[in-house]
């Protein structure tokens, strides 16, 4: 993107107007190397346009998180070519039901977004840095105020805002990305997509391939696009997806005149336009008779006991380093808590869904008689010396046949585990991941209580 900073008197830069193809002109000489440009503002005062790469700049602010989740990939594409008259390709609709859009700071993207907004929607434009002066075309159409001057708003952060599903607050370059994703994801007219193909990194688990689907395919199904994963591209067998989930192949007539197609997963799913839809993970995604095999295995196992689900991530969770809501608590700090709730509640079991050994090791020990739970796959923080996610450890400790029949028991058995979950009075979890959305949408609305720890104790 292109920042505005002084005027340099000591150097010779390209010189520009500040006109309505100001941005576009200097891009475009971007593309060509160029990093600094003298804007000459007839009547105002002169400054420069300095380029820095979107991501680059996200991640140098001090607020972004220190993960390798987030820092190990591309998270915003530079978008030095955009169309804002294309409105077939701007998600304008995430402007809707707000007053007002608030912007700490003057840029490419909060001009290009205040045009947007003050030709084609009722909200009002306001700025907290007076360098919107520097911009006479919009002198009388925009507000300079120290906050917001309404209740329904869109803040705007000159920083990176490490929050990516409220529909109210960003920072400039998330939303410029997410009113321009689908210019991103394709060069097609709107007109000619049907069809959108997205790969996701065989480092995510089941859940997340799940829960990135349904999400994916509720936010481009608004636009009349019909989505679907690139085979091969998740760590799960294409026979296996098939045999346990209803997830839809590629159609035949699909090619490179009516799909996009996206394999850069961060920057795709990290997004506001498509983070704002929940997840929909509920049993109409299983495949009937693994339905049947769930429900009679739980309807075994629970009969009429008041059970306390427990939900517990641990291991390459912990090594991620996740922030906010997604960092669980203490083991030490979960037990307190279960203790006392199952001491003022009453409850007969707690069934205990996790892949940390050394987690349910104390939980067997804390709660000795009461707990129960079913064979899945476990590791220990320490496992990860040498690797980041499980799925790299399931590749260290299995290779070929054996490495697809690990893959999908381990599946089996997550499945069975969050159906368990979802059968039980209540739920508490050390931290939100994709488990919780799961074992909520396959609970649909009965629990008594869904309790994450991260929101409750870190506040």
């Amino acid at each position: 993107m292109l920042i505005i900073k002084e005027f340099d008197t000591n150097n010779n830069y390209r010189e520009l107007k500040n006109d309505e193809k100001l941005f576009h002109n200097a891009l475009s000489y971007v593309l060509k190397g160029e990093k600094r440009f003298h804007v000459m503002n007839e009547g105002n005062s002169d400054f420069d346009l300095v380029y820095i790469e979107n991501d680059q700049k996200a991640k140098s602010d001090p607020t972004f998180p220190d993960s390798d989740f987030f820092r190990s990939e591309l998270i915003f594409p530079p978008y030095l070519q955009y169309d804002e008259n294309d409105l077939s390709k701007i998600n304008l609709e995430l402007l809707e039901g707000f007053d007002e859009i608030f912007f700490e700071q003057v840029d490419e993207y909060s001009i290009v977004i205040t045009k947007l907004i003050l030709s084609n929607t009722n909200l009002k434009v306001n700025f907290k840095d007076s360098r919107i002066r520097l911009f006479p075309q919009l002198k009388d159409k925009v507000g300079i105020r120290s906050r917001p001057q309404t209740d329904k708003v869109i803040y705007v952060y000159k920083l990176f805002f490490p929050q990516y599903d409220p529909r109210d607050t960003y920072d400039v370059i998330s939303l410029f990305h997410a009113l321009f994703i689908l210019q991103w994801v394709s060069d097609l007219p709107m007109k000619q997509l049907k069809y959108l193909e997205f790969s996701i990194r065989k480092t995510e688990g089941i859940g997340s391939v799940l829960a990135t689907y349904s999400q994916i395919k509720q936010s481009f199904g608004e636009k009349n696009l019909k989505v679907y994963i690139t085979a091969g591209s998740t760590r799960y067998s294409n026979e296996m997806l098939e045999k346990y989930f209803k997830i839809e192949k590629l159609p035949e007539d699909a090619d490179e005149s009516n799909t996009a197609q996206v394999r850069c997963f961060n920057t795709f799913v990290l997004n506001h336009f498509v983070l704002c839809h929940k997840a929909q993970i509920n049993l109409d995604i299983l495949q009937p008779e693994f339905v049947s095999e769930l429900s009679e295995y739980a309807d075994f196992l629970m009969s009429d006991r008041k059970v306390l689900g427990v939900l517990l991530r641990g291991t390459d969770y912990i090594v991620a380093n996740f922030k906010g809501s997604f960092s669980p608590v203490s083991i030490e700090d979960s037990i307190d808590y279960i203790r006392d709730k199952i001491t003022k509640e009453e409850y007969d079991k707690i069934f205990v869904a996790t892949e940390d050994s050394n987690f349910l090791d104390m939980m067997l020990e804390s709660f000795p008689g009461k707990v129960f739970t079913i064979s899945q796959q476990r590791f220990s923080v320490s496992d990860f010396k040498d690797v980041k996610y499980i799925s790299d450890l399931e590749k260290k400790r299995n290779t070929g046949v054996s490495y697809l029949n690990s893959v999908e028991d381990a599946t089996i058995n997550y499945f069975y585990a969050m159906y368990m979950l979802s059968r039980c009075e209540s739920l508490v979890s050390n931290c939100m991941c994709n488990g919780v959305n799961i074992a909520v949408s396959f609970n649909d609305g009965k629990y008594k209580k869904t309790e994450i720890l991260s929101e409750i104790l870190n506040d």
